[in-house]
């Protein structure tokens, strides 16, 4: 059944649960072409080109983040649209947001291009018989640039719509591509430039299939002159303040492994990095694909004006996610010594441990902040998220600097976790304030989901002061079943298995 009703979007539980597995599955395939083509990408390029490749990767990528947040928008007003039943009014969403995409993404493309040849001679240190092939490189990278920000509007119409599945699987090619692309292009002898502008003609592909995906699944793109949608003034406010929370975010994420480079030492960087990074990888997998699927079910409900089924999506999803977050990343942090030196051996281990356990602290908390974020922009409050991060990043730089001198990668550790502890507080309070949850919701969701997660922490710390290895992972794994069967049995009704039988099982079905 499509995702679409013909008067509005339908949003059940087996649809979230099925676009949630799509979008794991998004993940895992571009990360594992990764893994196995770049090896030889490395070997193939030498270290000068890699470097190179490497630099446009990462601008690529930051495209991404500074796209005014018009692609959210975009995924936040189709949605109310669909929601609400006003299908015929996502043309008049849709085309004044790619029509100003395109616009700011030319200006930016042409600067970039520009600027090229000055930044490989002045900022960029190049070798000089690799310079010109730098300045090659960038200027394909330039005229990537609209063709990925125009893709993002597009593919935000198509969150809105919940088709994670087509989007998964242009996704899965335009990513992979970053990989495969390059070996090809190593096998077969090509230089950089010629790479990136393969790269660029897969993106453009994935452009067209977006387009006509559009055009299919909301029964065409053709404006009518006598609707009118939202005022690109509505886009571009909400798309400004949810842009000022992704860019914020994105600028203060290396921030803490800037400062201890600059105060403590490169030794002390590696031995923080490495547990930072794993937190964020694993927060990425319990918690970013589901905010992926949520933004526009919370958008299409606010929509709706249905706010009883919001409270209770928001629930249930809040619940999935501490389900998953807190036992998974409670083990990484009761075992933190054990789990890293079997990984990178026992002197790293020692000195990275006591980091990581309190990141992970700060990761479990990221899953609930990444919950109440989608449903405060959701509600369209994108305003409250972008105030709480811009007034947050001043203090944040300073505890970090302060905490850093006295305290080393400890001290870090401890603010990066107390700002995602700020947010959910913060953010909490706000969504009870319009209306989002209840005290009554938050005591029902607190005997399903937190008793089984606290007992479970509980004697995971117990069974960590077993010395024995093997009776202590004999232990671990019979508390694992006994808490899967508690959650099976008590913290899920019904409709919630149901759906988590659609999610294992991928099956084609949307009954909730």
């Amino acid at each position: 059944m499509s995702a679409l009703r013909p008067d509005r979007l339908s949003i059940t539980g087996a649809l979230l649960a099925r676009n949630w597995g799509w979008n794991l599955l998004g993940q895992a395939a571009p990360l594992a072409a990764g893994v196995l083509a770049l090896p030889a990408i490395v070997r193939g390029l030498g270290a000068d080109r890699f470097g190179l490749l490497a630099l446009a990767w990462s601008l690529i990528s930051a495209f991404t983040v500074f796209d005014l947040g018009l692609g959210r928008a975009v995924t936040k007003f189709v949605a109310e649209a669909l929601g609400a039943g006003r299908r015929k009014d996502v043309p008049q969403i849709l085309w004044p947001a790619v029509a100003t995409q395109t616009a700011l993404a030319g200006v930016g493309a042409l600067a970039l291009a520009a600027l090229a040849p000055a930044a490989v001679a002045h900022v960029l240190r190049v070798a000089p018989e690799f310079r010109g092939e730098a300045v090659r490189a960038l200027q394909v990278v330039a005229a990537t640039l609209p063709v990925v920000l125009v893709a993002l509007t597009f593919q935000g119409a198509l969150q809105a719509a919940q088709r994670f599945d087509i989007l998964t699987v242009v996704r899965t090619a335009a990513s992979a591509s970053m990989f495969l692309v390059p070996l090809a292009g190593v096998m077969l002898g090509w230089d950089l430039p010629a790479m990136l502008l393969a790269i660029l003609i897969v993106r453009v592909l994935a452009l067209a299939v977006v387009l006509i995906a559009c055009d299919r699944v909301l029964g065409g793109l053709r404006p009518d002159p006598r609707r009118r949608g939202p005022a690109l003034r509505g886009l571009l406010t909400f798309g400004a303040w949810a842009s000022a929370s992704a860019i914020v975010q994105f600028l203060l994420a290396p921030a803490d492994r800037l400062v201890i480079g600059g105060e403590l030492s490169m030794a002390a960087l590696a031995h923080y990095a490495i547990p930072r990074e794993l937190i964020s990888r694993l927060g990425v997998v319990a918690t970013g694909s589901a905010a992926m699927v949520l933004f526009p079910a919370f958008s299409a409900l606010s929509g709706a004006r249905d706010l009883e089924r919001l409270r209770v999506l928001f629930g249930r999803a809040t619940k999935y996610l501490v389900l998953v977050a807190v036992p998974g990343f409670g083990l990484v942090a009761v075992f933190a010594e054990e789990l890293l030196g079997a990984w990178l051996g026992p002197a790293l281990a020692a000195a990275s441990a006591p980091a990581l356990r309190i990141l992970a602290a700060g990761g479990a908390l990221q899953a609930l902040a990444t919950s109440l974020l989608v449903l405060l922009q959701g509600l369209g409050r994108a305003d409250l998220t972008g105030r709480l991060h811009l007034a947050q990043a001043p203090a944040y730089l300073a505890a970090l600097w302060w905490m850093v001198r006295l305290r080393g990668i400890e001290g870090a550790a401890l603010v990066w976790s107390g700002r995602v502890a700020l947010d959910v507080v913060v953010m909490l309070e706000a969504a009870r304030r319009v209306g989002a949850w209840t005290w009554s919701d938050a005591r029902r969701a607190a005997w399903r989901a937190s008793l089984p997660v606290a007992v479970f922490c509980g004697a995971a710390v117990l069974i960590h002061a077993t010395p024995a290895p093997g009776l202590r992972a004999l232990l671990i794994g019979g508390l694992l079943l006994l808490c899967c069967w508690w959650v099976w049995a008590r913290a899920l009704d019904a409709g919630e298995r149901r759906a988590i039988g659609v999610l294992l099982s991928m099956g084609r079905g949307d009954r909730s």
